[in-house]
């Protein structure tokens, strides 16, 4: 559930194939079912343009974010070991297609905005192809990001958040100037910021429908 003009909206996410993308999938909904992305604060605050990235609470009082929240802010996270996805999973029956969702390394993840595959999917193959067989390759930067589910209702709301957002990056130069504290230190803020974050007021999992009218596949059919 998002708040966006002070109207709560419904946004579902279908979740890719378990046997795709389990790890991920996994991580995922053990953030939802332990409360992370329900309590506090949870919200989309970035817009680069090509993804919308979304965050648990308490990321929009960190200094990343303007805020002043001091260390790491997903130390509960972290304890709970689900403050990132242990390793790189990637399916090609699933890429980076726009409405899709990622993570780059977690617990934050994105919603892609336009076909990402090049950006996200694997880079290997390509990086090699352009420039050949004598230049080194940092292979552990190229790896894909996992990708684990789509967006199937609420496109209008992710369409609206992303077309309508106002970014620090619209904003005058004199008007993205930020101090910390007494020390009068500039921070250097992401222009990809939204002005307003769009705050997730809840999170929560819904069980596949076990109507035995409609098989699992013509449902997504349907999709």
């Amino acid at each position: 559930i998002v708040d966006l003009d002070d109207t709560r909206h419904e946004v579902i996410i279908e979740l890719a194939p378990i046997n795709l993308m389990p790890h991920s999938v996994h991580t995922f909904l053990s953030q939802v079912s332990e409360g992370y992305w329900s309590r506090g604060t949870p919200a989309f605050v970035m817009n680069p343009g090509h993804v919308l990235h979304a965050c648990p609470h308490p990321c929009l009082e960190t200094k990343a974010m303007g805020g002043s929240y001091p260390g790491d802010p997903y130390v509960d996270m972290i304890h709970a070991g689900l403050d990132s996805v242990s390793f790189q999973e990637y399916h090609p029956e699933y890429p980076h297609e726009k409405y899709t969702i990622g993570f780059h390394s977690g617990p934050e993840f994105y919603i892609n905005l336009m076909n990402n595959t090049l950006d996200h999917g694997p880079k290997q193959a390509i990086l090699k192809d352009a420039l050949g067989d004598d230049e080194v390759v940092d292979e552990t930067a190229l790896e894909p990001d996992p990708c684990f589910g789509k967006i199937i209702s609420g496109f209008e709301v992710i369409d609206k958040i992303s077309e309508e957002g106002i970014t620090r990056g619209d904003l005058p130069d004199e008007s993205k100037e930020t101090k910390d504290g007494d020390d009068e230190i500039e921070l250097e803020l992401s222009d990809s910021l939204l002005i307003q974050p769009v705050r997730i007021v809840s999170m929560s999992i819904i069980l596949e429908s076990d109507d035995s009218s409609t098989s699992e596949d013509d449902a997504r059919d349907e999709l």
